[in-house]
């Protein structure tokens, strides 16, 4: 089990365009980072509100986050829109990328980019994983703070919209009537309770069906669940008529879809309700499970 000290969301829903983050991340924080796309701004952007609010819950505290914190950042398809000037640039225009293209091609830059803006100096690490990637960079920051090798980990999913929808739909591997969004969602955990507005924790392996069903039987009433957008609508009404002690916590219809988006489940329930949730993701054979909990705190 981890503590949650701070949050951080930055989520929009694009309609034709990607958003101008360079001049919202000046009116934000009234700096300007030469260098940068929008994959990049991004990542700033929802970090640059975790640590914001954790200053907020203590304007005595001159840092808002220890220098050695931590930053584990995953997302589910990377800096695409880099990834996509340079491909234009070597087989259409058959030229060497861009020097700046070439460096943020590296997912990891956007973390560099955070740690600098954050003043930061712990551990930086970038986590993918083709199903469940924020599961496993809570994994990672799970095992971590438990066995002491850090004492604070900031730790974000970051997911950017793409233009050229048609494309960005087979990448997700969604239908063409799927809306898309983007997002920047942050946790700050450590295993230090005081101060903490929830607790986490991500189970460490894949639950078989019994196994959930197990789980979800002995849930309490009034226990709400989330379902990532991997799962069918009737087969969240079949989980829901079976588990009749339970609540649903419907999120959907706050974000377009994006493969980090149980951080921003995650986080949405912790700024709207007061209990206990538990998120399911899916790979249509086992599931991952992340429960949180903001009641007793």
């Amino acid at each position: 089990m981890m503590f949650v000290q701070a949050t951080g969301m930055h989520n929009t829903l694009p309609e034709d365009r990607q958003p101008d983050l360079a001049h919202e991340l000046k009116q934000l924080t009234g700096k300007v980072y030469r260098r940068t796309d929008h994959f990049i701004q991004l990542a700033i952007l929802g970090a640059h509100k975790a640590a914001e609010q954790r200053y907020k819950k203590d304007e005595h505290d001159k840092r808002a986050l220890a220098e050695k914190t931590a930053i584990y950042l995953t997302s589910g398809q990377g800096n695409i829109s880099v990834f996509d000037r340079i491909c234009q640039q070597r087989r259409a225009e058959n030229l060497l990328p861009k020097p700046v293209d070439f460096i943020n091609l590296l997912s990891n830059s956007a973390g560099f980019y955070v740690a600098a803006h954050l003043g930061l100096t712990g551990k930086n690490l970038f986590v993918t994983h083709h199903r469940f990637p924020v599961q496993m960079a809570l994994l990672a920051a799970q095992n971590d703070l438990r066995l002491g090798r850090q004492d604070a980990v900031l730790l974000g999913g970051v997911d950017e919209w793409i233009p050229r929808q048609e494309l960005a739909g087979k990448l997700l591997g969604v239908s063409p009537e799927t809306q898309l969004g983007e997002g920047s969602n942050w946790l700050l955990l450590s295993e230090n309770e005081n101060g903490a507005i929830a607790t986490l924790e991500v189970f460490p392996e894949p639950l078989a069906p019994p196994l959930l069903a197990n789980l979800l039987a002995y849930a309490k009433p009034g226990t709400f669940l989330a379902f990532s957008r991997r799962f069918l609508a009737e087969d969240i009404a079949g989980f829901m008529k079976k588990y009749r002690q339970c609540s649903r916590f419907a999120y959907e219809e706050q974000c377009g879809y994006y493969e980090t988006q149980p951080l921003f489940a995650v986080n949405s329930f912790l700024e709207q309700k007061k209990g206990r949730m538990i998120h399911i993701d899916t790979n249509a054979e086992q599931y991952m499970v992340i429960t949180v909990a903001n009641e007793d705190i």
